[in-house]
């Protein structure tokens, strides 16, 4: 396997890029499309560098370079992991439950539940995420996890007008859109997202596992059923070695330099 890795990574000795450079970028596209897949395994330094035929040191800095953009996670001196996974095509660009996502990234999803209670919270918070006052809430606090890793944390308020009884009822390890509709026949068919970068506070750092104030994805999000009413308002963090992908308009490149010429 390893092998058949080695020869997925090439340079160019014509080339005035640095050959250091060269390896990290081409390990780099690798990872992105997913070729080097979550969690594997790629080449060695000393693999590599017999393979390109270039000095070893050359190699450790690339690998220690991805190590620190948080593409590579470095296991002992010669045994580096991709660290990298990119659910936006699942999860944020289509209405895809995470526990489907993971599956999707060819990982074993598991749900951890922190925290499962009834809630009622003021008006102004209902409002803020949409829904009418007076309202009681089924609170769930859960992280996503892959391979038994850490991906996503992940809040959620359900309505109990709506979910009768699912405090009663779920335990919090499920996944959530099967359960509601299995058990109420209800499908989330809307999902309305605002992600953003954050750092994380020392809490949620703790949870995931993560280094205080790391860099993650924060989704607030809003799923509406089938007959557009409002039945879940999340709030997620992501990992820091979760990378989200922007798209960018050429109107809103264009717009962004009229409004910052420096």
């Amino acid at each position: 396997m390893q092998s058949n890795r080695v020869d997925f990574i090439t340079i160019d000795r014509r080339s005035s890029v640095p050959i250091n450079e060269q390896i990290k970028e081409s390990i780099k596209a690798n990872i992105l499309d997913q070729t080097f897949y979550y969690q594997s395994q790629v080449p060695s330094p000393i693999q590599l560098a017999e393979s390109l035929k270039v000095d070893v040191s050359l190699v450790e800095l690339a690998h220690d370079k991805l190590v620190e953009e948080r593409f590579l996670k470095k296991v002992s001196s010669d045994v580096y992991l991709v660290a990298y996974y990119e659910l936006t095509n699942y999860f944020f660009y289509r209405n895809v439950a995470i526990y489907d996502a993971i599956k999707a990234l060819g990982m074993e999803p598991s749900i951890e539940c922190l925290e499962k209670k009834v809630i009622t919270v003021s008006d102004e918070k209902c409002k803020e995420m949409g829904f009418k006052t007076n309202e009681t809430f089924l609170y769930i606090n859960r992280i996503y996890k892959g391979n038994d890793k850490a991906i996503i944390i992940l809040e959620n308020y359900l309505p109990l007008s709506i979910f009768k009884d699912m405090d009663k009822k779920f335990n919090g390890t499920e996944p959530l859109n099967a359960y509601i509709a299995k058990e109420y026949n209800i499908k989330a068919k809307l999902s309305r997202r605002i992600t953003k970068a954050v750092n994380l506070t020392d809490d949620l750092a703790l949870l995931l596992g993560e280094r205080k104030h790391a860099a993650s994805i924060q989704s607030t999000n809003r799923v509406y059923d089938q007959e557009n009413r409002l039945i879940d308002f999340g709030c997620s963090h992501t990992t820091s070695s979760y990378y989200f992908q922007a798209l960018i308009t050429r109107g809103e490149l264009l717009k962004y330099y009229q409004e910052n010429p420096t």
